[in-house]
């Protein structure tokens, strides 16, 4: 589990990004199979001639022969290198300046996170892997070159399947932005953590992620970055020794666009999943009949203690009942509950 502490003046300079270059990057996600440590998201959504963006991106990395990028998303590591996602400097970054950033990182960072993720490190429950030929030859070129290489291949994955769609897939963004701003001013920013991913858990410490990476950082701020191409869940977190240079960034699922398929971990828009996320709302629609914590883990593939989290505040907010049974607690839907999810 990674923990970030959060004191009162980090969650006030907690914030959105936009980000073109992270979404760049959260496309490489969908080369990584489902049998690898971090799961590809499949195709949510279709693009040009029915193919879906796994398929675009595949076919763009093979196509420009981008094998830099290949190497980073299909090794058996499970960190990647958070050079490829510079820290932001602005609510919105534009593409120039991001790929910039990453052709002109500093070569001790860049050699202490290539090492990071190769080597792996037990501490921090970050495994490592063998190093691909492709990138081995490229750092035989020098740290400075690789740079401005990983550079030019990231400028290359954007023209070929991410720049053409980004005035759609950037509506989106902004709409789960304003989504989450909304249920921020409703129920506060606690909500909006809680809500962003299952893994995300959020109490009077910071926030928890149940990933398998295992640290405490203090941070001074938190940046929350919409992606829209994996479902899966992305920190960057700052790896190197001493003092924390970069803030913390939570890299989450966008909500699904108007017309996309949200896929089987989204569900259908609903009064209650623009109120409550995504999450909670899916819990919430399950509680037609009593239910307990663990009947429910199983059935959305969650852990106990994310089920645990979102009852409790479904049920400080009056829409669950709870009931003891033996010594199971059940849960079910109040008349409140049913009435917000039949509204619309």
């Amino acid at each position: 589990m990674l923990r970030i502490e959060l004191d009162a003046p980090a969650l006030a300079n907690t914030r959105f990004v936009i980000s073109p270059l992270y979404n760049v990057t959260d496309s490489l996600w969908l080369l990584r199979s489902t049998a690898g440590a971090v799961r590809a998201a499949g195709t949510r959504g279709r693009g040009a001639g029915g193919r879906g963006p796994g398929a675009l991106v595949r076919e763009a990395v093979r196509e420009r022969r981008l094998a830099l990028l290949e190497s980073f998303f299909t090794g058996a590591w499970t960190y990647i290198p958070d050079f490829l996602n510079p820290q932001p400097e602005q609510h919105e970054e534009s593409l120039e300046r991001e790929l910039h950033a990453v052709a002109t990182v500093a070569p001790e960072r860049l050699a202490q996170e290539l090492r990071t993720m190769l080597a792996g490190d037990a501490a921090l429950g970050i495994a490592g892997g063998r190093a691909p030929r492709a990138l081995l030859r490229a750092l035989d070129r020098g740290e400075a070159e690789f740079a401005e290489l990983v550079a030019a291949e990231l400028h290359q994955l954007w023209q070929a399947a991410v720049g053409p769609r980004w005035p759609a897939l950037r509506a989106r963004i902004d709409a789960d932005i304003a989504r989450r701003a909304q249920l921020s001013a409703r129920q506060g920013l606690a909500s909006v953590l809680a809500g962003l991913h299952p893994r995300v858990l959020y109490d009077e410490e910071g926030v928890r992620l149940l990933v398998d990476a295992r640290a405490k950082l203090p941070a001074k701020a938190l940046y929350l970055t919409p992606t829209v191409f994996s479902s899966e869940l992305h920190i960057s977190v700052d790896p190197l020794p001493g003092a924390r240079q970069l803030r913390p960034m939570i890299l989450y699922p966008a909500f699904p666009g108007p017309g996309a398929d949200p896929g089987p971990e989204s569900g259908p828009a609903s009064p209650a999943g623009d109120l409550l996320g995504a999450t909670r709302a899916r819990l919430l629609a399950d509680l037609d009949v009593p239910r307990s914590t663990t009947e429910l883990a199983e059935r959305h593939r969650l852990a106990a203690s994310t089920v645990s989290y979102h009852l409790g505040v479904l049920h400080r907010a009056g829409l669950l009942v709870r009931t003891r049974s033996g010594h199971r607690a059940l849960y079910q839907q109040t008349p409140r509950a049913e009435a917000l999810r039949q509204e619309g």
